[in-house]
């Protein structure tokens, strides 16, 4: 079981739901979004040893969703992100063994090269892009390392709400404010819903895992279907609405760099290791349906 666990940037979107499902065993951070509860702590120049000190000596894991996650600023500022996403998160990670504590280190999908998809933890991995590339150097680190730590490989993560990093709570905003989509087929990967994320890493945890894991979705969408889906279970809600929806190749789109196609990944490890199965995206796409298209108040809100 997990004693007093740290979450290294808990103002993030994942970090947000982790410590919640944490509860009183967790203690986050933050470095420049400032929220009640959460001690202030700077990644690029503090000691996780002093943070570890101040929250005792019962800390069992140390979560690190922190880093720079925006591929395209990974591509536009090699140096600067590998600075973050290397240097300052290896010292981090050392900090933390050296502690006597489980690093969980969050990796990415973009670690694969997306050529085939159905990769799997024992797949090479083979990254095409800059963030993918620094992601893989920690984890290539981190497998040099006898004490136990613990990486975990997400893919798209995926909420209701419309004021997050959600893909499905940006797509609501956009229908709601009229704007048409353009989705790539080709781009494919394995949503999860960002509280089974949460309760996943929480459970691997408390089960004492180690080594590399997939923790995201058990089946694989592509971007532009995943959207039509959305549009499908919002027009069963409100069958007036209207989508401009165009099919795009993912490398039909101005990005730095040519991002991965298909990074879709076989989840089967962790199917086994839990009691409990992933909310399935026609059930999110629906409940956001109806949270917000359904005719008058619907969960707190108006159309």
């Amino acid at each position: 079981m997990i004693g007093k666990a740290i979450v290294i940037g808990a103002s993030g979107y994942v970090g947000q739901r982790l410590l919640h499902r944490l509860g009183e065993r967790g203690h986050g951070t933050y470095a420049s979004r400032p929220k009640e509860g959460l001690a202030h702590f700077v990644a690029m120049t503090e000691s996780a040893a002093s943070l570890i000190e101040r929250v005792g000596a019962e800390v069992s894991h140390v979560f690190v969703p922190y880093g720079a996650i925006d591929p395209e600023r990974c591509a536009r500022d090699p140096a600067g992100t590998m600075a973050v996403n290397i240097v300052s998160v290896v010292r981090l990670l050392e900090d933390v063994l050296s502690a006597g504590a489980v690093p969980v280190f969050f990796s990415t999908d973009y670690v694969f090269d997306g050529v085939r998809g159905g990769y799997s933890e024992d797949d090479e991995a083979v990254p095409r892009t800059s963030y993918g590339v620094q992601k893989r150097a920690v984890e290539l680190w981190l497998g040099t390392i006898a004490k136990p730590w613990l990486t975990v490989r997400l893919s798209k993560v995926v909420g209701l709400e419309t004021d997050t990093h959600s893909v499905i709570g940006q797509w609501v905003s956009d229908i709601k404010a009229g704007k048409p989509q353009r989705c790539a087929t080709d781009q494919v990967f394995c949503p999860a819903w960002v509280d089974d994320i949460a309760r996943a890493l929480v459970d691997l945890c408390d089960r004492r895992a180690t080594g590399v894991w997939h923790v995201a979705g058990h089946e694989a969408f592509s971007r532009h279907d995943l959207l039509a889906m959305l549009i499908e279970e919002i027009r069963k809600v409100e069958p007036s609405i209207h989508v401009d929806l165009t099919p795009c190749s993912l490398h039909d789109l101005p990005f730095l760099e040519k991002r991965p196609l298909n990074t879709s990944m076989v989840v089967d490890r962790l199917g086994a290791a839990l009691d409990w199965r992933f909310r399935t995206m026609r059930d999110l796409c629906r409940e956001a349906a109806q949270r917000h298209f359904s005719p008058g108040p619907a969960h707190g809100e108006t159309r």
